[in-house]
């Protein structure tokens, strides 16, 4: 797929015309410019010849020895480059490519962009107003700058798991990469500002977003009573420590009803269609800080209610009452449920054998037509047309740049075996 080719399936997407330079790795960057594409930009991701980003090999091999299941699902819509940043003709292509793009990506350790001449300073010099998104784990300063560091360090340092579990049990990893993700919606949210605002700020941006501060930001309901009043936030498995009753419950075939009654109004609600009216008036009760206060009380009374019938017949009597619950579902079991196929949220890309199915954008307007993203790409797999097109490279260049492995394409690994 050429540049021509690539801009004509995204007329219409609100970041047409817009092209980024992709030194992400794993899964956060990759899932920042991944919803850049979605959006209609051309992303050209830039991977080390041979072996790639290393989410090729996380998960199970899907398309292929170098496309796993972890790494399809988030790298759809993209172009693909090798080069080897630590040569100096990778560099300096890296350079050349940079100086046709308005935003750069990359989630490496802080410094490491700096000594290969590829950071903000650098690119911005070779392409004045380029907007340069960096994902590091702690900070660009401070005692843990250097540390290496992935989801499960973030989720453990940062508190998350420390909320997370049962009651009186051990912390518990969320089953999400959710601090992964979340920077990488952070960075896609501070790209995204920089690009509305670059007619102000001609002279570029760097936008830099840790992994723990996005972590911490996702427990912002928690920080005052933390920081402002010193308490402890206590696991409750699937309670909630400032909300009750707001948890799941067992019913009495074996299945789990969740109930949110956030405000007074459904917790009211909820005594109606549950028979106990005399708890609307019992102090005990009356508000959530009440409740709150006295959930040794109230919980298992309410489990001992809701296990006297089953789920449906629950779900039945709250919808009527117009009390929020659902069902407590396995993945596989919401991804039949027909409000998802309604609003489509797995999406396939690709084409014949290499269509996958994947997680749908779920930025949705009546102002642009949805994209349709291509398969993620092989490794290498736009290479030779990337460094033509956009690098100024002859054929002779990209040739010499092959030979010295500086760069590859699927079809020069199969050749050397």
């Amino acid at each position: 797929m050429t540049t021509s080719d690539r801009a004509s399936g995204t007329t219409g997407l609100p970041l047409a015309g817009i092209r980024v330079l992709d030194f992400t790795h794993a899964a956060a960057g990759p899932y920042a410019t991944m919803f850049l594409a979605d959006l209609g930009a051309e992303v050209i991701k830039v991977e080390k010849p041979r072996r790639g980003d290393g989410a090729r090999y996380m998960g199970a091999p899907m398309l292929g020895p170098l496309e796993s299941d972890y790494f399809v699902a988030i790298n759809r819509g993209k172009r693909d480059v090798t080069l080897d940043l630590r040569s100096e003709r990778g560099q300096e292509a890296a350079r050349r490519l940079a100086e046709n793009c308005d935003i750069v990506l990359q989630n490496f350790r802080p410094g490491v962009m700096d000594r290969l001449g590829l950071g903000f300073d650098d690119l911005s010099a070779r392409r004045p107003g380029i907007i340069y998104g960096s994902i590091s784990a702690f900070g660009t300063e401070g005692p843990w700058r250097d540390r290496p560091a992935n989801d499960i360090i973030l989720q453990s340092v940062s508190g998350l798991m420390g909320v997370t579990g049962e009651v009186g049990g051990g912390p518990v990893r969320m089953g999400t990469p959710v601090s992964d993700y979340s920077a990488g919606l952070f960075c896609l949210v501070g790209v995204l500002a920089a690009l509305h605002a670059r007619d102000e700020h001609p002279e570029g941006q760097h936008i830099k977003i840790s992994m723990i501060d996005a972590s911490v930001a996702l427990l912002a309901n928690y920080i005052p009573a933390v920081v402002g009043k010193g308490h402890q936030i206590p696991r409750l498995g699937r309670g909630h420590a400032q909300i009750v009753p707001y948890q799941a419950l067992e019913c009495s075939d074996g299945s789990f009803i969740m109930i949110g009654a956030f405000t007074n109004g459904f917790w009211r609600s909820l005594c109606v269609a549950i028979g106990r009216e005399e708890w609307i008036d019992d102090e005990r009760f009356a508000t959530n800080a009440a409740r709150v206060q006295n959930r040794d009380v109230l919980i298992p009374a309410l489990a001992e209610i809701i296990r006297t019938r089953t789920r449906e017949e629950w779900q039945d009597t709250l919808d009527v009452a117009d009390v929020p619950n659902s069902p407590v579902l396995e993945l596989h079991e919401t991804l039949e449920l027909e409000q998802v196929k309604v609003n489509g949220t797995v999406q396939w890309v690709g084409e014949g054998d290499s269509a996958v199915p994947t997680a749908r954008n779920p930025v949705r307007s009546a102002a642009w037509p949805d994209g349709a993203p291509s398969s993620p790409p092989r490794l290498g797999e736009h290479s030779v047309e990337i460094l033509r097109e956009l690098g100024g490279f002859s054929e002779d260049d990209i040739g010499v740049l092959i030979a010295e492995g500086i760069t590859d394409t699927p079809m020069t690994r199969a050749t050397r075996g």
